[in-house]
Formats: C-alpha cells, structure tokens, sequence
C-alpha cells in the first residue's frame, strides 16, 4: 500500500480544507494515511482528525521527535515524517501538507507518472516555483526538470526516501544545517541560507542525476496566505477560519487580496482541481 504523509502544527482550518480535496479523490482506500503534528500543536488538529476519521480507510497519528535544535524543529518533523510512512510503504510516498489542496486526479497523475518515469528522484503536483516555466500544455503532459523542488504535492518512491534523504536526519545536520550542507553540498547553486528540509531535499536533488517531474497543469496548490514565514494568523472559532478559509482559497480575487505581499500570491495562486480526462501521460520537454 502506498502511504500518505501529512504534516501539520496550527492551522486546523487549513487542514480541515487540504483532508476535504484528498476525501475528494475518491482515491483514500488505497492509502494508508500518516498525520504528523508536530510538537506544540494545537488542540484543534485534533478536534479537526476526528471530524473526518470515519472517512479515512487506513490512517494514523504519529507522534513528533522532541527536538534539541529551535531552528530545525520544523525540518525534523516532516524529515522523521518521510521514514516514517516510507518504512510503511510498498510503493510510493505521497506528501500533502496542511495548507495545499490537491486535485481530484492527484494520485492517478503521481502514480501514472512513477509508472511511466520509473528513474524519477520525485513527481510534484504544484506549479514549477523555482524556475516558472511559461509554457503550457494538456492535463495529459508533463516535463522532467533538475534542480527544481518544492516540499508542495510530492510524490516519492519510498526507495528514494530511504537510500538518499534518511542518512542526512542526523544530529550533525539538525544541530548546524549551514555547515552540515556547505559540507555535503559543496556545488550547491543555492543560497546557504536556504537549509531547512526543503533546501537539503533540493540539494540531494541537485547533487544526482535523477530528474524531478512537473505537470503542465497543476494538480494542487499551496493555499497558505498565512502562516509559517508569512503574515499572522486569523482570528475567530473553529468554524469562522474554515469558512473564511474557504470562502478565500478557491477564489483568484480573494487570495490576491489576503495574500498582502505579491510574491505570496504568486506561489498560492489557485488552481483548478477538476481537470480534463486523460488516459496516458506524455512527455513534452520543455
């Protein structure tokens, strides 16, 4: 069975959201479902879980790592989160944080896609934000890219997860992650600031020959217009943050006014999550 991981800390809102579009797929009773709060979560993650637990065939909470190190808390969450779920998979790891909604077509599109590109480091679901593209093509498409990789909608053979990002959690990286990557990175084209899961997961990438995988058409989007290095939280019940998340996320005017600085808006523009059908991928190089 293939594994889901779903890390997450304080907005349940948003989480009530991303676990709605998954239900969406019609896809679940093939995944086992990993929930990973980290620590110092909310309450209301949980309050938010058990809303929708008798819709998850297969899922579990795991609990977080306590962490010695402030700045990595974050990174080692989601890293311990990846071995995790693919110690449990037979196949692939699909990982969907709490403020991206996927698609309807979302696993289909990752599975084909692995099937298809059996070499791949890892298939994403999202719009290319490192090196937008501007080009377009079908919701049959896709292209293979190097160097671009963005911790939204991912896809990885729990080989990959395994043999190449599980031997760098170690205390060396979570305690100094600067050095540790200057050290193990040395031809890294990115900025050394740019450490945390998402830049060593980037690095790995970068530093080997296996190709990431782009859709032409998005299969999710990164909805978070507040958060975690952006503006502050909303305010209000339980139920008020659902229904302003909602009323927000799905709508290009409504995001464009919340998100405050552009480049917020640029990486959580919306997308659509009901594409054309199709039956076989196709390779379209860039």
């Amino acid at each position: 069975m293939d594994t889901l991981l779903i890390p997450c800390w304080r907005r349940a809102e948003f989480l009530h959201h991303t676990i709605d579009n998954l239900v969406k797929t019609g896809d679940l009773s093939s995944v086992h479902i990993v929930i990973k709060p980290d620590l110092q979560h909310e309450t209301e993650i949980t309050t938010v879980i058990d809303r929708w637990k008798d819709q998850l065939p297969s899922w579990e909470i795991a609990s977080a790592i306590p962490s010695k190190h402030r700045d990595t808390k974050q990174s080692l969450n989601l890293l311990s989160g990846y071995i995790y779920a693919a110690k449990q998979s037979t196949g692939i790891v699909f990982m969907v944080e709490e403020d991206v909604m996927v698609g309807r077509d979302f696993f289909k599109f990752h599975r084909a896609l692995h099937q298809k590109e059996p070499g791949l480091f890892c298939s994403l679901s999202v719009k290319n934000t490192n090196r937008p593209t501007g080009k377009k093509g079908s919701s049959s498409e896709y292209y293979l890219s190097h160097g671009d990789f963005c911790s939204l909608g991912v896809a990885f053979k729990s080989s990959v997860i395994l043999d190449q990002i599980a031997p760098h959690l170690n205390d060396d990286y979570l305690a100094h992650p600067e050095a540790y990557c200057k050290a193990n990175f040395p031809q890294s084209t990115l900025h050394r600031s740019m450490v945390e899961q998402d830049g060593l997961i980037r690095r790995i990438q970068e530093a080997q020959d296996k190709p990431t995988a782009y859709p032409y058409q998005p299969r999710a989007f990164h909805a978070g217009w507040y958060g975690y290095n952006r503006q502050k939280y909303v305010t209000g019940s339980l139920q008020q943050r659902i229904d302003r998340v909602g009323a927000t996320i799905y709508n290009r005017d409504a995001m464009r006014r919340a998100a405050l600085k552009p480049e917020y808006f640029a990486d959580s523009e919306p997308q659509p999550l009901e594409l054309d059908q199709w039956e076989t991928l196709i390779h379209k190089p860039l």
